[in-house]
Formats: C-alpha cells, structure tokens, sequence
C-alpha cells in the first residue's frame, strides 16, 4: 500500500514538472524586440464590427494577431518617417484627445444615474403610454414586376397555396417561410402596405399588386391583434441609450448655463446661445420597436421575419 502511495505521489511530481504551464498572459508575438501578449491582441476585437465580434476567439485571434503587428510596423515607420511631427498631425491628435477625454467625462458622470431601477422605471413610463391599437400578422410574396404579381394572385384565385407559391415565386428572405413578415402595428409599416393591409380581412390576400420601393407585393392578412407592449428584457439596452442621452443632454445643459457664453456670426453679429427649434410635430408615446415590429420594411430589402 505504501509503495503505491509513493508511485502515485510520484507520478504526480513528475506530469507537473513535464506538462507546460500557460502563462495568464501569455506572449503571442514578438516583432524586432516588441512583445505582444494575448490580451493586447485581443483588445482589439471590441472595435470590430458586431457581426463579427461573435465570431470564436480561435478564429479571432490569428486575424488580430497579424492586424496588430501590421499597425506596429506602420506606427513605427511613421514615427521614424517624423510623421508624427506635421502640424496637421499635431492637430488631429490634440482633437483626438480632447473628444477621448469628453466622452469619458459625460460617461463617467452619468452612469450612477443609469441604476437598474432606473432603467426599470423608465420603462413603467414607456409602457403606461403604450399606444392601443391594433397589429396585424402579414404574409407576403414580393417580386420584381406587376405582370408577375398579378400572375400569382390568379394563381391564389385557382386555388394555389400561398405558403408554397412564396417559397417558389418571392424573391425575398422570408420566402423559405412561406413569406411571413410577423406582427406589424399600422405606424410601422410603408403607407402603401399599411392602408392595403389594414383594409383586409383575416384569411384574405390582396386582390391587386401593391408596389413600394422594395417591388411588387401580394399580401396575406393572418389575423389582427391588440398590440403588445415589448418585454423589458427586450428594450432594456435601447433604453439604457435613450436614458444615457438624455443625461448627457441634461448635464451639458447645466455646463452651459453655469459658463458665460457669447456667441457672433462671422459679421460679429450676436448669435442665440442656441439655434432656434421649430415646433416638433405631435407623435404618439411609443416603446421601442421590438421582435417583428422592427422589421419593418427599408430599402433595399424587405423585412425579414423573427
């Protein structure tokens, strides 16, 4: 028992001093003397675009890697090139510092009024004025010319199956789903899908092509629904922005009104603290626009469903 005990210590000792161990922080470069740790490269990824962020960090990294030493080799021919000393340079990086520096400022004196609470807050008020009305499920088929929406509408009067002649004739992504947009309040729809869809029944298909920018559609009314508020879960990042810039706004009010300002047009003419704001036009209190009813249509494609 005691000679198996030892074998095993032993054993133990000796796949900890022959197995590697990674460093925390591991150097993953090194370019004439510069080292460059993962956590270097990977500090890059936040500035990628999102759809791209997402993306596995293995698949990430050799790209970040070679982008980084890419912009060492650049910055470093720049600053031997003296590049770094033209006055438009100079300039450019001041400006550069001092938006950095702004921007940190207003982030860092508002972020204690963004609590959880008050995001939650916030969106009790959104939803209490959460306009009542209607939404309606909607299906389409989308092609390039009235000739050939007029063509499926005849088809949908023989008898054909919507669902399959989307799949075979729409040129839009929701034709795999049979060319279903989801839920759309009236708002949130171009006028010319909205006043046609909105005079339909449920179970009925438009009986004349209706064009938009997006071409030739022939729609499909499911059913119609009272609209539904967004879950928070849904609208809490947008509101935590809204809420941001409304902060922000607030606080460089109060920056200006404690500074004494005086403003000139080129002519030396006095000028208002602020440029005159004509009357905003009345708009229903919405929440934001969540799920299917942000898909709403915009060129070049038409929407996409959920």
């Amino acid at each position: 028992m005691k000679t198996s005990l030892l074998q095993s210590m032993s054993l133990v000792a000796f796949l900890a001093i022959s197995s590697p161990v990674l460093a925390a922080d591991p150097v993953v470069g090194v370019v004439d003397g510069q080292k460059f740790t993962y956590s270097q490269v990977m500090e890059s990824k936040s500035s990628l675009p999102k759809q791209y962020q997402s993306a596995p960090d293995d698949k990430l990294f050799p790209v970040l890697l070679n982008q980084a030493v890419d912009t060492y080799l650049i910055n470093k021919a720049a600053q031997a090139s003296g590049e770094a000393q033209k006055p438009e340079v100079k300039k450019a990086i001041a400006k550069a510092t001092e938006n950095i520096i702004a921007q940190s400022y207003l982030l860092d004196k508002v972020k204690d009024t963004i609590s959880d609470a008050a995001v939650k807050a916030k969106y009790a008020e959104v939803i209490k004025n959460f306009p009542q009305e209607k939404e309606v499920h909607l299906k389409h088929i989308l092609v390039d010319n009235e000739d050939t929406a007029k063509s499926v509408i005849k088809a949908l009067k023989g008898g054909s199956d919507f669902k399959k002649l989307a799949q075979a004739k729409s040129k839009d992504e929701t034709a795999k789903d049979g060319g279903d947009l989801g839920f759309f309040r009236k708002s949130e729809l171009p006028k010319e899908l909205a006043d046609a869809a909105f005079a339909m029944t449920p179970g009925s298909y438009s009986q004349e092509p209706i064009k938009t920018d997006f071409g030739w559609h022939v729609l499909k009314v499911e059913e119609f629904r009272d609209a539904k508020p967004p879950k928070f879960e849904e609208v809490q990042n947008e509101l935590k922005s809204l809420m941001t810039q409304e902060a922000i706004v607030a606080l460089v009010k109060d920056l200006r009104s404690k500074a004494k300002i005086q403003l000139f047009d080129k002519a030396g003419k006095p000028l208002p603290l602020e440029p005159e704001k004509k009357p905003a036009a009345a708009t229903e209190a919405t929440a934001p626009a969540t799920g299917e009813a942000s898909k709403a249509p915009e060129a070049p494609a038409a929407p996409a469903t959920k």
